[in-house]
């Protein structure tokens, strides 16, 4: 498992789009400059039938690799974990949308049909730190699992910080970075802790 979601994040962070590798490279670099991951230099290509030949399905673009990536970590990360994950994220949702916290409560399908165009802004931003900051957590999550002395409480922090700014870099503009980023601090405070339960416990 461990493996091939190596191997998913580096096919990724090689996509040919700058827009598309963009999160993964940052992701990939942030495991280096810890001292935590050191990247191979295979390419695209070369990643893809380095996955056909070890059993692994080969994604044949982002988005199926996108897919099997979150598939992967919904496999390697234990349940409890998942449900308090959702769990967490409805709950961001009714904090910031508390009119629409009705419609939430009957599914997401209608909470978002609901939505008003400046507040789909606002989820879909929410929506792309969260899936950010998760996607990271549950890297470094199957990479701790297997070493932990490496992968101590300390470096899941400074790994989250690091990234929390980054990330603030790479989805808003200044004046929403202003606004959003002490939110959001706190909030990755909250991902951290969960993800450290599971993985430290």
């Amino acid at each position: 498992m461990k493996k091939e979601i190596l191997y998913l994040t580096e096919y990724l962070a090689k996509s040919q789009g700058e827009q598309e590798r963009a999160f993964y490279e940052l992701l990939v670099q942030n495991l280096t400059s810890l001292e935590l991951y050191t990247p191979t230099k295979f390419t695209q290509v070369q990643i893809s039938a380095l996955m056909s030949r070890q059993g692994f399905c080969a994604p044949s673009g982002f988005i199926e690799g996108t897919k099997a990536l979150d598939a992967a970590f919904e496999s390697a990360l234990p349940k409890p974990l998942q449900e308090a994950k959702k769990s967490l994220f409805m709950t961001l949702l009714s904090v910031n949308f508390p009119k629409k916290k009705g419609f939430l409560n009957v599914s997401l399908d209608l909470f978002l049909s609901q939505l008003e165009p400046v507040e789909k802004s606002i989820y879909e931003n929410l929506l792309a730190y969260v899936s950010g900051l998760n996607r990271a957590l549950a890297l470094f999550f199957v990479l701790g699992k297997e070493d932990v002395q490496n992968f101590t409480p300390e470096r899941l922090v400074v790994f989250g910080e690091s990234l929390h700014v980054k990330l603030l870099e790479f989805l808003f503009n200044e004046e929403e970075n202003a606004l959003l980023s002490q939110g959001l601090k706190e909030l990755l405070g909250v991902y951290l802790s969960l993800y450290g339960k599971y993985l430290y416990m």
